[in-house]
């Protein structure tokens, strides 16, 4: 092949010969062919069923330990008793899975969840907490879940040990 004035043939960027315009479509394609992860794909279309959804799945990985169908934003907070004591949702994640204050929980109960007319999720639930095989007490949760873009942005918990009414 020949090129202009007769120098050497160029050959368009493709992904395989590193054009800059190509390697920018990448993360699109991508998206495109294996979908955009939990949480994100439906983040426009999270309806109440949703929300509550997204809540379970919390509450859930508080006894399993099990976070991967969280849908926590990237930015999520997390207070408690007035404390902030989740920064993002990364660091939820992963207090979720490897935190010590969630190691002790044994199993959730008595769960309700509604939502309030501002979209925000109210979740009710009782925490048994304990070592191994020894129950130690129990705990009555009350979290409240706000979302933004279909994702969990804040999550404010009142807890009440011992309590479970």
């Amino acid at each position: 092949m020949t090129g202009v004035a007769g120098g050497p043939a160029r050959r368009p960027p493709s992904l395989l010969t590193g054009g800059r315009a190509a390697l920018a479509a990448v993360p699109v394609l991508v998206l495109v062919l294996v979908g955009a992860g939990p949480g994100v794909a439906s983040a426009a279309a999270c309806d109440d069923a949703c929300r509550i959804a997204g809540a379970r799945a919390y509450v859930a990985a508080l006894a399993d330990h099990d976070p991967s169908d969280v849908p926590l934003h990237p930015r999520a907070t997390r207070v408690e008793a007035g404390l902030q004591t989740g920064f993002s949702g990364d660091q939820l994640r992963a207090d979720l899975r490897h935190g010590p204050q969630y190691r002790v929980v044994r199993g959730v109960s008595d769960e309700t969840y509604t939502v309030r007319d501002d979209g925000v999720v109210v979740a009710g639930f009782t925490l048994d907490v304990g070592v191994g095989p020894v129950g130690l007490t129990t705990a009555r949760v009350h979290e409240t879940f706000r979302y933004s873009d279909g994702l969990i942005r804040e999550i404010v918990a009142d807890i009440r040990v011992g309590d479970t009414a």
